[in-house]
């Protein structure tokens, strides 16, 4: 059974597309076969994979469109595929919940700011609710579009790991992606920052990959 893993919380705006699209290019470098689930009604990752195969990059991954109740969808798509990576709605949906039930793991993107770290204490509710049906479930809050300023990243990030100290049940990633032009112009093109010129930003979805896939 391949892994299912949802990219997503209750707060839009943080780079949750980005992050799932990356995260499907860069297994599928390492030869995996991964299945990428648009399920939000933006279709975001939908209309950055159809630039994908309209350029014929490579390497290939699949994806599949499914709204409302996805439970069947992905644990048929986890027999089939090496990975199942799904992209919800950045709030709190129906697809995000009848997700979690199957899947393996959930990444939420969040940024340092209140806004955005005031949903954490909703997500946290639902994955308890959830574990009741998917006890092994793990989510981790990964800290996105971070200032690349010296001067503030130090201060953000502590103020980040303060606050997720508050959500026993969430744990936070070392992994931080931060801010940067090239993960905003690798979209519109179908591709992801692992084939750009961005040394910074391929790192970034590295150390994410790594730790995330291989480190746990």
């Amino acid at each position: 059974m391949g892994d299912i893993v949802i990219v997503g919380g209750n707060k839009g705006g943080v780079g949750k597309t980005t992050t799932a699209v990356n995260l499907s290019v860069g297994l599928a470098m390492e030869g995996k076969d991964v299945c990428l689930v648009d399920a939000d009604p933006q279709r975001s990752a939908s209309k950055w994979y159809a630039e994908r195969e309209a350029s014929n990059i490579t390497p290939k991954i699949t994806l599949l469109e499914k709204r409302d109740n996805i439970t069947v969808t992905l644990r048929t798509l986890s027999e089939k595929f090496d990975y199942v990576i799904v992209d919800v709605a950045g709030r709190n949906s129906r697809e995000l919940i009848t997700g979690a039930v199957v899947a393996d793991v959930i990444i939420a993107p969040n940024q340092c700011s209140q806004l955005d770290l005031d949903t954490l204490g909703e997500l946290q509710e639902q994955v308890l609710r959830c574990r009741d049906l998917n006890p092994s479930l793990k989510t981790f809050a990964y800290q996105s579009m971070a200032s690349p300023n010296p001067s503030v990243r130090k201060t953000e990030r502590k103020e980040f790991l303060e606050f997720l100290s508050e959500f026993p049940e969430i744990q936070p990633l070392n992994s931080v992606g931060f801010y940067r032009k090239a993960y905003k112009d690798s979209i519109p093109f179908g591709t992801s920052v692992l084939e750009g010129k961005n040394r910074e930003a391929a790192n970034e979805i590295k150390e994410l990959l790594s730790e995330v896939f291989h480190g746990r």
